[in-house]
């Protein structure tokens, strides 16, 4: 790979070098160092150009180590690309978008080191109204696990896709295919090979006042049997996927509803790495779930399942009395339902219908988010404020619904008594045998429901307030509420192995039951708390198109599982709270204010040098958390008490 990186420069260098050649570029670099050893260092090079019918990218990545992934030190991504007037062909790092993602969506994320391109060749041809597109190549996608900053798991593709459109008037119609041998890494062991095959179509209309998209996809999946090619190869999943939206527009009004049905695997639980012959990491598609700029909304994200999941998205969007106002509703289930017959042993059976199911049993969860934006006083003044909610079932413990009978054993033993005499002596000689008797009671209906579920309510609130001379001051605020709960009603309280029976929750009266609530407390400094509230703050004064100046501060009374040790606050937050001893050399960090865990401030500067310089800088304390983009999640740990420090020029 180095070898054809290399070849790839030296090619790139001769282009550079020739005549009617326009060049242009980016160089970013950041850097961080904190008190608990989150440092990071990273420096990338893009550099673009193009000359008549050619065009390239180049991107050349030092960073020792990177905020996440490896340490790196050489040609990150390079591309070549022609442009004719019927054919467009690229050579290099291959991002392709076809329909809504369900057979090829690529994008390179750094922030959750997500990057599943291809290294290859892609051709597209185009005659009219038709054209045909080609991607052949090799994928290296690097998945996370259990840690935070260095991915675990390696898949590695080889895949072969090709998609023919027909496009004209209002009409777009599409076939696509991919088809991918991967080499999936598991939790330990060798690793699998799987051949996937993905066919599918996709067509949207586009009408005077309404428009629809509808994308259907086939998967097979194939396990290579042995490397000597002996044995048949065998089917290990099977699977499709379904996904519409429509869209009506009336006035300054607009009503989007979309549609999903994913069912690539099933499973009562989370699938894990061992889990292979699902959804491959080409298929990156629609979540119907809203992706937020609130950092709290955006840390109570659901965690979208692309291998089992069904659900309806509705979204109102118009003008009201001079503001923006917004409406979403979102629901989604699994695809199953699932009975628990023993502690272990769980049996799903298909939903009804084609709607997400409330059933417990199926994991459903509702989102709902409202929103009114706009400007006031001369356009000096915006305003946005929002209230989002969500509900959540996280997993089920036991879930069965239907009838047992009892059974009772009684033993019998019968003796047979003969009289014998040994030398002179009389004895009796007693031979017993057993007997059992089984008797069973009718059948009853037991029924055992126990699960966990999650509430949260959120309020996002901003305001701007920009001045004749070209200041503006900013404030934002939002406001959350967290509950948690284990939740059991029926009139069985769990299951016995040994007896293969559900445990009656009163055994004199089998037909009486229960329903119970119990809230999962979260942790705070000696004792438990029923809610969590987060809140955040951040206040902002900027000068247009030079610099802007904006104080943060995050802050929460309780945490789901340990607490933080945090002993070393920075100057920053010891001004704020008025800890003049701070100061004065008495800083206790053995045992520090109690504040200081519970709060995360920081400060940042952001500085336009030159139209075409900028210049980051963050100093304080970052709470982290759940971070989610494109349906890929990454748990971002804490950033305490340190600097970080980026450039940017453009040329």
């Amino acid at each position: 790979m180095k070898r054809n990186c290399s070849v790839s420069l030296i090619f790139l260098i001769s282009l550079i070098i020739a005549n009617d050649l326009n060049i242009n570029g980016n160089i970013s670099t950041s850097f961080g160092n904190s008190y608990d050893f989150y440092d990071y260092s990273e420096n990338i090079l893009d550099l673009n150009f193009y000359s008549k019918s050619i065009q390239g990218w180049i991107q050349y990545e030092y960073s020792n180590p990177p905020d996440i992934g490896f340490v790196a030190n050489d040609i990150r991504k390079f591309r070549v690309e022609y442009l004719g007037k019927m054919f467009t062909a690229k050579f290099g790092d291959i991002y392709e978008f076809w329909g809504r993602g369900l057979v090829l969506n690529q994008f390179d994320d750094q922030i959750t080191n997500f990057d599943n391109g291809t290294r290859g060749f892609y051709l597209n041809y185009k005659n009219g109204p038709l054209s045909y597109s080609h991607v052949n190549g090799n994928s290296n996608i690097w998945l996370m696990g259990a840690g935070v900053r260095i991915p675990d798991y390696n898949n590695n593709h080889n895949i072969l896709a090709n998609k023919i459109s027909y496009n004209k008037d209002r009409v777009l119609i599409g076939l696509t295919s991919l088809r991918s041998n991967e080499d999936h890494s598991t939790m330990s062991g060798p690793s699998v090979l799987v051949n996937h095959f993905l066919k599918g179509g996709h067509v949207s209309w586009i009408g005077s006042n309404i428009d629809l998209f509808v994308e259907y996809t086939d998967k097979v999946s194939t396990q290579k049997a042995n490397l000597f090619e002996t044995a048949p190869n065998d089917t290990i999943k099977k699977g499709h996927g379904y996904y519409q939206n429509l869209n009506f527009y009336f006035g300054n009004w607009g009503f989007s509803t979309e549609y999903k049905r994913y069912s690539f695997d099933k499973s009562n639980g989370e699938l894990t790495a061992n889990d292979y012959g699902n959804q491959i990491e080409f298929q990156q598609m629609p979540t119907l779930g809203k992706e937020h700029n609130s950092t709290l909304l955006n840390r109570t994200s659901r965690n979208y399942n692309f291998n089992d999941e069904r659900g309806i998205q509705l979204e109102l969007n118009g003008l009201f009395f001079g503001s923006s106002l917004m409406m979403q509703y979102a629901h989604l289930s699994r695809n199953h339902n699932w009975t628990s017959l023993s502690a272990t042993n769980w049996v799903g059976s298909p939903l009804e219908g084609y709607l997400p199911s409330s059933n417990i049993s199926a994991l459903p969860y509702w989102e709902n988010y409202q929103e009114i934006n706009g400007y006031s006083l001369n356009d000096k003044l915006f305003y946005k404020i929002g209230r989002g909610s969500s509900k959540e079932i996280l997993s089920t413990t036991f879930f069965y619904d239907g009838f047992q009978q009892d059974s009772d054993i009684n033993l019998f033993w019968v003796y047979d008594t003969t009289d014998t005499v040994l030398y002179g002596y009389e004895y009796q000689i007693i031979d017993s045998t057993q007997s059992f008797d089984t008797t069973y009671s009718d059948f009853y209906e037991v029924q055992s429901k126990s699960w966990s579920e999650t509430r949260s309510f959120t309020i996002p609130l901003e305001l701007s307030y920009t001045f004749d001379n070209g200041y503006s001051l900013g404030l934002g605020f939002q406001y959350q509420e967290r509950k948690k709960f284990n939740r059991s009603r029926g009139n069985a309280t769990s299951y016995s192995p040994s007896d293969s029976l559900w445990n009656m929750y009163n055994t004199q009266d089998v037909n009486e039951r229960y329903s119970t609530t119990m809230t999962q407390f979260f942790t705070t400094e000696g004792i438990q708390v029923e809610k969590q509230f987060n809140r955040l703050i951040n206040l902002t004064i900027s000068k247009a198109s030079k610099w802007s100046l904006t104080l943060t501060q995050d802050w929460t009374n309780a945490y789901d599982e340990f607490i933080p040790e945090d002993p070393y606050f920075n100057p920053l937050e010891a001004i704020i709270y008025g800890d003049i001893g701070y100061f004065l050399g008495k800083r206790n960090n053995v045992n520090p204010p109690s504040w200081v865990r519970d709060r995360w401030i920081s400060v940042e500067l952001i500085y336009n040098l030159t139209d075409s310089q900028r210049i980051t800088v963050m100093y304080g304390s970052i709470k982290g958390g759940l971070f989610c983009a494109n349906g890929i999640c990454r748990l971002i740990p804490p950033f305490n008490d340190g600097l970080k420090v980026s450039y940017s020029l453009m040329f």
